[in-house]
């Protein structure tokens, strides 16, 4: 007998939440199984190698990703990445959160300087249709740079202590892309 798409989904996040610690599993299953809730599909990320262990979880009707979910990581971060060795990592679009944490904030400005504020700013691809949908981020001297909403925003590794912050961050995200913001 064939599984249904409930089950389906569900054996996704199982199988990705199995291959964390213990800590982690506390902190992510609650959000991956919440993305479910608000209409998200998980699915594999594949990879050269195969599939990756990794999950988006993405909303068809709306054409959006909302979350990119890996179980952890074997080998210590390169190339500007914040993970770190044996940890679970999550990549979030949190931009419609007009207030938001430490780790968030982290997020945003490690995006911004890990390469040189290359890829800040509006990218011109209309999707906000010009009224800058993302993230701003302001330094102590006041400088604010822009980062394009339409990016997942890597985010340090997170403890329990978050889920709430980031249930709430994916229901007013998703609120937003429902009510057509950001729409094509």
């Amino acid at each position: 007998m064939s599984m249904t798409r409930t089950e389906k989904n569900q054996a996704f996040i199982d199988e990705c939440i199995a291959k964390m610690s213990d800590e982690d599993q506390e902190t992510y299953r609650p959000i991956a199984e919440y993305a479910l809730e608000l209409g998200f599909t998980p699915k594999p990320v594949k990879t050269a190698g195969g599939l990756s262990g990794e999950l988006t979880f993405t909303k068809s009707k709306i054409n959006r990703t909302l979350m990119r979910l890996r179980p952890s990581f074997s080998k210590p971060p390169v190339n500007n990445q914040i993970h770190q060795a044996g940890k679970a990592q999550m990549r979030l679009v949190f931009f419609t959160t007009p207030v938001y944490s430490e780790p968030f904030q982290f997020g945003i400005k490690h995006v911004i300087e890990a390469f040189g504020g290359k890829y800040t700013g509006c990218y011109g691809c209309g999707r906000c249709k010009g009224d800058l949908q993302g993230y701003t981020y302001v330094y102590p001297d006041g400088k604010k740079v822009f980062r394009c909403g339409g990016e997942l925003i890597e985010l340090p590794p997170i403890s329990a202590a978050y889920v709430d912050e980031v249930k709430a961050m994916m229901r007013v995200q998703n609120d937003f892309w429902m009510k057509g913001g950001g729409s094509q």
